[in-house]
């Protein structure tokens, strides 16, 4: 049975596969019969598309063909024309390349072309022709002003040949006019040569008759010398017409050659002129020698009083005194008489000689003992001035050393002393500006004493400018000192201002910090600000300055250094009185700023109904707290509204760290000052309630207070928005795995105000102190 099953089964399997190969075979049978219809229908469709492809071809071979035909047509056509154009062209060049001699057969040859070929030209008939036209025009136009031209030129060259003409014929006549100058001035030097030949006869003559001949040779050598100086002025006047005339190179070279002969000729003239002043200047000579000689004799004579012939001692010394003014010593006048004696007219000279040189020797001598005396007087000048120059030389050199010093003491506080502690900066900059002072007066000191060196070399006549040099060096390191220790000083003030800022900085700072530490131990204790005065007063109505160290570094969470807790007194304290208990609690108001937006509730819980929502940069006042509300683990705090009194608990903030509430100080600044009145009008009933830390002053004018913006920094936005959810409305649900936040309202940046900053302050002193002081 298993058998049988088994075979039935086969042949059922053998038949399916029987049936499966057969159905196969059929319609592979069928795909190949329709794919042999698809290829015969292909086939018809690949012939018919042949067929028309070969009809359009044929069709466009016909069509190619005629536009060959057509083109050659064209073509040829345009050739003939082309040459029919060329051919006019090379007729119309010969045109506009004629002379007046061959225009007008060019022209003819023009006129003759165009008949013949103008009707071959086809389009371009009209542009061959009105280019013909124009060429013939503008030809004939050339032509024309050829021919002027030319008549022109032989007009001028007409005109030339008469004007050179008439050039020769000047030229002639002046030639011969230069000739007849010429021999006059000559015949007039000959006549001068002629009349100083006489000179040379009167060597031995009387004064006055060589006088007289030199004054004739002179006036016939002026007179000869006029006539010179004319011809030579009027040749040299003509000499340009000459060049002008285009005369001929022999006419110009000889009238150079007459001028030069001329200008020998003056030269000529001066030899006899000079010769004439000469012969002059000895007469006169010769004439002052013969008077001098009568002086002498009449003077001689008039002192011989014993008409010897030969002057006494006596004599001799009284012609010293009378003739010299000089009475002349024993010494002098034995010397004089034992070379001299007997004194004979002969001598009578050299005892006038003799009598001056002794009189010049006492004179020298005087001399030299004034020069001796301002010598020494000039002397003692200049080892005054040398002793002024060596006490500032002295005084400049210390100066020197201590700007040096001052230069290294003031180099750390130009670089570290944003790093150094306030009071140290401060202690330094002191110590240099002290030391700068010192020598600034000293450089003052210098500075006289090389005005009064200088005042003293110039009235030292010699040498001149004495000790100016060692002075203008002294100068110049003065000046160098006094500017290094300018740069220094300017360095050290700044330092200082730096310190001070820094200690105010610093002390504000602390100050913040320190009202926040006891409003923390206040809300820690249950206490309100009164009663934490009392325990500082310790039953006193004042704080003292030793009451308040000893209070606020009791305080839990502060540490001083040495003195800041004084200091920290001295700066809220006014004018360094006592701490009243109107101005400790005015002192330990600390306000917050609105950093990102958030709501006030009326009750610690964040789930209490909602005051109103808090903008960013808006000012509060903490009324009460710090506290931690439990339920969601926030600081909170009770703040009340600077802008409209609105009370109520604000998260300092968020559990994630998003701050919503920033420290602000407990100080006001006063912006600008303006009248009670534009406060109201601007403030309204707001106007009184301005915290007492801006106060109104003496003559009734009152701050703007407003909170002055702390230096800028970025905030922490990358939080989020936080805390909004837990003060989103009056619902109040608590946010229990995130941040207390809304998407809403995203983080405002920060304005960068930290505890290591100031703080916006301005200290009120009150009506006795003279009004509100800045910072």
């Amino acid at each position: 049975e298993e058998d049988r099953r088994r075979r039935e089964e086969e042949d059922r399997r053998r038949r399916e596969e029987e049936d499966r190969r057969r159905r196969e075979e059929e319609d592979r049978r069928r795909r190949e019969e329709e794919a042999r219809r698809e290829e015969a229908r292909r086939r018809e469709e690949e012939a018919a598309r042949r067929r028309e492809e070969e009809a359009r071809r044929r069709e466009e071979q016909r069509r190619r063909e005629a536009e060959a035909r057509r083109r050659r047509e064209e073509e040829e056509l345009r050739q003939r024309q082309q040459a029919a154009a060329s051919a006019i062209r090379k007729v119309i060049q010969k045109v506009r390349l004629a002379t007046p001699e061959t225009f007008d057969t060019a022209r003819t040859e023009l006129e003759d072309c165009l008949r013949g070929k103008l009707d071959q030209l086809g389009p371009l008939e009209r542009a061959v022709s009105d280019e013909a036209e124009q060429t013939l025009k503008r030809t004939q136009r050339r032509i024309d002003e050829e021919n002027e031209r030319r008549a022109e030129e032989e007009r001028k060259r007409l005109e030339e040949e008469k004007q050179r003409k008439e050039e020769e014929a000047r030229v002639e006549r002046l030639m011969s006019e230069a000739k007849e100058r010429a021999a006059e001035a000559e015949k007039k030097v000959n006549e001068a040569d002629h009349s100083a030949l006489a000179l040379g006869d009167i060597k031995d003559a009387t004064p006055d008759t060589m006088i007289e001949a030199a004054y004739s040779v002179h006036k016939v050598v002026e007179s000869a010398r006029a006539v010179v100086d004319a011809t030579s002025q009027w040749m040299r006047e003509k000499l340009r017409d000459l060049t002008d005339n285009r005369a001929s190179r022999s006419n110009v070279m000889d009238f150079q050659d007459m001028t030069t002969k001329l200008e020998g000729s003056r030269k000529s003239l001066e030899r006899l002129a000079d010769k004439a002043n000469s012969t002059r200047e000895r007469a006169g000579k010769k004439k002052a020698a013969l008077r001098t000689e009568q002086e002498r004799r009449a003077s001689f004579e008039k002192f011989d009083k014993d008409e010897d012939g030969k002057l006494s001692r006596e004599e001799a010394a009284a012609f010293a005194k009378e003739i010299h003014s000089y009475e002349l010593p024993e010494e002098a006048l034995n010397k004089i008489m034992k070379v001299l004696e007997p004194l004979t007219f002969e001598r009578f000279h050299p005892l006038h000689q003799k009598v001056a040189l002794v009189k010049l020797e006492a004179q020298a001598r005087v001399k030299r003992a004034e020069q001796e005396a301002k010598r020494k007087f000039m002397e003692e000048q200049r080892d005054a001035v040398l002793q002024v120059i060596d006490e500032a030389d002295n005084l400049l050199g210390t100066i020197e050393e201590n700007v040096v010093r001052a230069g290294r003491d003031v180099e750390p506080l130009s670089s570290e002393s944003r790093e150094m502690p306030a009071e140290d900066t401060k202690v330094a900059a002191g110590a240099v500006k002290t030391l700068i002072s010192t020598q600034l007066e000293d450089l003052n000191t210098v500075q006289e004493k090389l005005q009064k060196a200088e005042a003293d070399s110039a009235t030292i006549e010699e040498p001149q400018g004495f000790g100016k040099r060692e002075i203008s060096r002294l100068a110049n390191r003065r000046d160098r000192a006094q500017s290094k220790a300018d740069r220094i000083l300017t360095t050290a003030q700044q330092a200082l201002e730096r310190a001070e800022k820094k200690a105010r900085a610093e002390i504000d700072a602390k100050l913040t910090e320190s009202v926040a530490a006891l409003h923390k131990q206040r809300s820690g204790q249950g206490k309100t600000i009164e009663q934490l005065f009392e325990e500082a007063a310790g039953g006193s109505e004042s704080v003292s300055r030793e009451k308040f160290a000893a209070f606020i570094t009791a305080v839990e969470g502060l540490t001083f250094t040495d003195g800041q807790a004084e200091r920290l007194f001295d700066y809220v304290a006014v004018n360094g009185a006592d701490l009243t208990k109107e101005r400790f609690v005015e002192a330990t108001r600390l306000f917050y700023k609105c950093v990102k937006s958030t709501v006030a509730n009326q009750e610690l819980s964040i789930k209490s109904k909602t005051v109103r929502r808090l903008e960013v940069d808006e000012v509060l006042e903490a009324v009460d707290g710090p506290a931690k509300e439990e339920g969601a683990s926030l600081r909170r705090v009770k703040c009340k509204a600077w802008s409209d009194s609105a009370t109520g608990w604000v998260t300092i903030e968020g559990n994630q760290g998003t701050a919503f509430l920033r420290e602000y100080g407990n100080f006001m600044l006063v912006a600008r000052e303006h009248s009670k009145q534009e406060a109201q009008e601007t403030s309204g009933d707001k106007a009184d309630e301005v915290p007492k830390g801006s106060q109104a002053d003496d003559e009734g004018t009152t701050g703007d207070a407003e909170m002055s913006e702390p230096p800028s920094k970025p905030a922490d936005g990358g939080q989020g928005a936080e805390d909004n959810a837990a003060h989103g409305g009056d619902t109040g649900e608590a946010a229990k795995d995130d941040d207390l936040a809304s998407a809403d309202y995203a983080a405002p940046e920060d304005d960068g105000y930290d505890a290591g900053e100031p703080g916006p302050m301005a200290e009120a002193e009150g009506a006795e102190a003279g009004g509100a002081a800045a910072d």
